[in-house]
């Protein structure tokens, strides 16, 4: 057998895609929600102040310099101060702002690396997005978008480009367990007829549990057990001679530099 070929990949906690995408704008709904409601500046009474105004702050607050558990711990305490008490307030703020501060560190961190490696090929999970709905969302939230290219890229695969299920997804047909189902046979077969027609360096930049596969055999097992579908690829791919060879991990920044780890569920767009 010739050699393997290498896949370089950025295992991603928060996976830049079309479906962080759309939860990103059902956060700033929920945001701009909150400003028709009852949110004020609570040193000034009876002055209209916008929800989305301390996301912005809170997220100064912890990208200031660079994220740090006293910065996040500053951010939550913003957070805390403008919600005046308000339950409901608090869990909007708290779910929006963990997403958001997820999303823009996993994005930039994936960007800087990917940047280092120069690949001429690029795979992404998920599908094609429009440019314009990446800078909405970003820039509602007071953030340069991200480059999800690097310059040194001539060719980019989505990998769930016309794959139903990632469609119904999208369109909230489909929980994100139920499109799983040969998901990953169909990311490999894509992989290995672009890279059989290709050279130069390639790049995947998917979730860590479809590429971080754990090095002990029980660790795979107990994976394989609670993952099911997902954690295949890297056997997969590995069988037809590509070797994935991950070069960074994006942490979640909320269980780095937060206590809480309680997951995010977008609140449903009205």
């Amino acid at each position: 057998m010739g050699e393997a070929r290498i896949l370089y990949a950025i295992a991603e906690t928060c996976p830049f895609d079309a479906l962080l995408i759309k939860d990103m704008k059902s956060a700033v709904n929920s945001l701009l929600r909150l400003n028709l409601d009852r949110f004020r500046l609570p040193q000034k009474v009876g002055t209209k102040y916008s929800a989305l105004d301390v996301m912005k702050q809170a997220l100064e607050l912890l990208y200031e310099f660079s994220p740090s558990e006293r910065n996040y711990r500053e951010a939550m305490r913003t957070i805390q101060v403008y919600s005046e008490d308000d339950r409901e307030m608090l869990h909007t703020l708290h779910a929006c702002f963990k997403l958001v501060a997820n999303a823009v560190y996993s994005a930039y961190s994936a960007q800087r690396h990917s940047e280092s490696i120069s690949p001429e090929v690029l795979f992404l999970q998920g599908v094609q997005f429009d440019p314009a709905q990446l800078e909405q969302a970003f820039r509602f939230v007071g953030v340069k978008p991200p480059n999800v290219r690097p310059s040194s890229v001539r060719k980019t695969v989505y990998l769930d480009e016309g794959f139903e299920p990632y469609k119904l997804l999208l369109e909230g047909k489909l929980s994100r367990g139920e499109i799983e189902h040969g998901r990953e046979e169909r990311w490999a077969k894509l992989i290995e007829a672009t890279l059989f027609n290709t050279t130069g360096t390639a790049l995947l930049r998917a979730g860590t549990d479809h590429v971080d596969a754990p090095a002990g055999i029980f660790a795979r097992l107990a994976r394989s057990i609670w993952q099911g579908e997902k954690g295949k690829l890297p056997a997969i791919l590995r069988k037809n001679g590509i070797q994935i060879r991950v070069v960074h991990r994006t942490a979640d920044v909320n269980e780095v530099f937060g206590k809480s780890r309680a997951p995010f569920h977008a609140p449903a767009a009205q």
